[in-house]
């Protein structure tokens, strides 16, 4: 071997070595994977991204990989045609839009990231040797994810995000929130994620921007909890929104579920904020009748009552919109080869069904499949062309965390391993259905039985924007005339059913079913109900005093 050849395979031999060594230096260093008012790129778009940080030296990032897919790790080139782009100055920073539209830019990768939690890779130019990753779980919007300095191993969320910048945590004011509303003797009003009736407290945000409670504190009488940092998206109040926080002494449910217990006398509640001041104080009331709760007559008004109809995580002054007779009729969670949506991708979706006899718009409709945030997606209004569902009609909504691709694209995914999903009317808190979707296999859908009816089974071959089937006339059992009498009724008054039937309360909780025409007494507490018989008819009861 010439002096030159053994001088050339020695520099090949350092290059390798040297680009390997930085290679190992670069790592995922914070994301924001829900971003409606942080920073945003050249299009003025509020986009999902990606901070790589480098803790070596100089390094190119050319023929790298960006993924959020395990079986496709090159999913996403880093551009070999612009330097200036991809190149990382020895301890700096490189954004990545994940906004799946790479024609914007070569900083723009041609996949999203989802809110509901995914693993992000950065992949090596062999596009098989994974140089780093970071699984995620939900994410709250505007709150990013990130290692708590550039290139620690533990991951913190930043109120305020550091794209391009280095890790560090801002501490925020504490804002202007209200105690607003509490019930302690929780019967059947409202259940939490373990399905529970437990004692609740509601905050108010009249701030336009939302506020994170990590760090603030909750005394009650001698007792005394501070909400964590680990679930922001369990803990933030919505800019003029609410939140509910769970008075159950179970703080290992989740961090909306305070180490307080609710007390059998009452006493004094404080909130202060994550600097010790303080922020609100009231007089806790225990003497509400049982299932009634104790609120501000309007959201932070200085005067209370007791609402005999509870109004959990919405406005205190509250107008029930009843909604029209639509259902969940069927949905798919996980979509290989199933139906494509108008971007030709393969999605999750929900399918619902108009079972009235009149036409009805959905716009201002609410779906959602976190119990904790009922108003998490909102059907579109202005577009009555395709929100209107006839009678006896369909429409499919994609759940595919998309919500830029048409007004049926939700800003959620679904779970294939189960989760919950719900309908609700404009009021954002009457329940119009609601179901538990079950473990399903990929391209199975799961369904109603007949359009509009019970139970819900498996469809191997699903039937989106088409019928289940429909039930025979003639098995009925009742005729189709029948209505519920007297209605509004008295709580605790009786009614005689002709069949067989289920009701439910306005969480979609079943509270009562029987096998038989009988007699049945109704609940002995005001509210709106769903009554469904046997039939299939479907019916709303108000009790009222």
């Amino acid at each position: 071997m010439t002096r030159l050849q053994l001088f050339s395979a020695l520099a090949f031999v350092l290059n390798v070595g040297m680009q390997r060594v930085q290679s190992q230096d670069l790592i995922l260093n914070e994301l924001q994977a829900s971003n409606s008012n942080g920073i945003y790129d050249d299009f003025f778009e509020f986009d999902d991204w990606v901070e790589i940080h480098n803790s070596g030296g100089l390094l190119n990032l050319a023929g790298h990989y960006l993924s959020d897919d395990l079986d496709s790790l090159d999913k996403w080139k880093f551009p070999d045609t612009n330097p200036g782009l991809t190149t990382i100055l020895p301890g700096g920073h490189l954004l990545i839009w994940c906004d799946k539209d790479p024609e914007q830019g070569e900083d723009h990768a041609d996949f999203s990231l989802s809110g509901d939690g995914e693993t992000v890779y950065l992949v090596d130019p062999d596009g098989v040797s994974i140089l780093d990753s970071i699984q995620y779980g939900q994410q709250q919007t505007d709150i990013s994810y990130g290692r708590s300095c550039d290139g620690c191993d533990d991951w913190v969320y930043f109120d305020v995000p550091t794209p391009a910048a280095t890790n560090q945590s801002t501490e925020l004011p504490a804002y202007v929130l209200y105690v607003n509303e509490w019930q302690t003797s929780n019967e059947n009003t409202l259940f939490d994620e373990t399905g529970e009736y437990d004692s609740w407290v509601e905050l108010f945000n009249p701030n336009d921007f939302q506020v994170n409670l990590s760090g603030y504190s909750l005394i009650l009488n001698s007792q005394s909890y501070t909400v964590t940092a680990n679930e922001p998206w369990l803990t933030t109040v919505d800019a003029n929104g609410f939140l509910v926080l769970w008075l159950d002494g179970e703080a290992s449910e989740g961090a909306n579920h305070l180490g307080i217990s609710c007390p059998i006398a009452g006493g004094n509640l404080q909130l202060l904020g994550s600097d010790g001041s303080a922020i609100d104080e009231v007089e806790w009331d225990t003497t509400t009748a049982s299932n009634a709760s104790y609120g501000r007559s309007l959201d932070g008004s200085p005067s209370w009552i007791e609402f005999t109809t509870p109004t959990p995580r919405i406005t205190n002054s509250l107008q029930i919109i009843p909604g029209g007779m639509i259902v969940i009729n069927e949905v798919l969670t996980w979509n290989i080869t199933d139906v494509q949506d108008n971007a030709m991708e393969h999605e999750d979706w929900i399918e619902l069904y108009n079972a009235g006899d009149v036409a009805i718009d959905i716009a201002g409709y609410y779906v959602s499949d976190r119990i904790d945030n009922p108003q998490k997606w909102m059907v579109p209004v202005g577009v009555p062309d395709s929100t209107v569902i006839p009678s006896g009609g369909f429409v499919v909504l994609y759940a595919d965390d998309d919500d830029d691709q048409g007004w049926n694209h939700m800003n959620f995914k679904l779970n294939n391993e189960g989760e919950h999903a719900a309908l609700r009317s404009p009021d954002g808190f009457t329940v119009l259905d609601s179901l538990d979707i079950p473990l399903l296999p990929a391209d199975v859908s799961w369904g109603r039985v007949y359009d509009a009816q019970v139970p819900w089974i498996e469809f191997e071959t699903t039937t989106p924007n088409a019928t289940n089937g429909t039930m025979e006339v003639s098995h009925h059992t009742v005729s189709s005339e029948w209505l519920p009498y007297p209605n509004p009724s008295k709580p605790g008054g009786a009614m005689e059913f002709l069949e067989a039937g289920f009701l439910y309360d306005s969480t979609g909780r079943l509270i009562q079913s029987w096998s038989m025409s009988s007699v049945q007494q109704l609940p002995n507490c005001e509210g709106l109900f769903l009554l469904q018989l046997e039939s299939g008819q479907s019916h709303r009861i108000l009790l009222s005093e």
